[in-house]
């Protein structure tokens, strides 16, 4: 019983000691837990958990923004995503947590939706059409508005780049690809 309770107390405090990912634009060698390549997409993701904190990390090619969205399950096309779009505006960051209010069409940021934007923390390079976003955020956020993550729960994860930085570029101009079953 007492070895035991020595290896739940090693195991709980190695978990707190883990060292969050820096969140400055770019991807040092061992800096995220894991990592994944979507092949169609060209687009890589990092993600660590801390605590009660995703580290997300995106690196891809695209002439215009970059985005990611998370659905706890596919009902109705993307009504109900929690989206996080990012894109460059004068040579700096915009980044924006959104919302899917219909099944199709462009989604809202939270704020309209009566949540508020939910990313603690965002940087990014884009050199030569090429992508590094990092971005931080609590894993329930408690908002309607954002999707709960469970870390080991499948999840359906969206995709998206466009082929200019206007976050109202026409959807006919975007690309996007769902990742059904996808577990951080």
């Amino acid at each position: 019983m007492r070895k035991g309770i020595v290896w739940l107390l090693v195991l709980v405090l190695s978990g707190a000691l883990a060292q969050a990912p820096k969140v400055d634009g770019k991807i040092a060698s061992g800096e995220y837990a894991k990592t994944y390549k979507h092949e169609k997409s060209g687009i890589t993701l990092h993600w660590s958990i801390v605590g009660d904190t995703l580290y997300l990390a995106l690196e891809g090619k695209s002439k215009g923004w970059i985005g990611i969205g998370f659905l706890p399950e596919k009902t109705d096309k993307k009504k109900g995503a929690d989206q996080y779009l990012f894109y460059m505006e004068g040579g700096k960051l915009v980044a924006l947590d959104m919302y899917q209010t219909k099944r199709t069409g462009a989604p809202v940021t939270d704020e309209k939706e009566g949540g508020k934007n939910s990313i603690l923390a965002a940087a990014a390079t884009y050199e030569n059409d090429t992508w590094v976003v990092e971005f931080s955020r609590k894993l329930k956020t408690g908002e309607a508005t954002d999707v709960e993550i469970t870390p080991g729960k499948k999840l359906i994860v969206l995709l998206a780049h466009a082929e200019k930085m206007d976050p109202k570029e026409e959807h006919k101009k975007t690309e996007r690809w769902y990742l059904e079953d996808f577990v951080f």
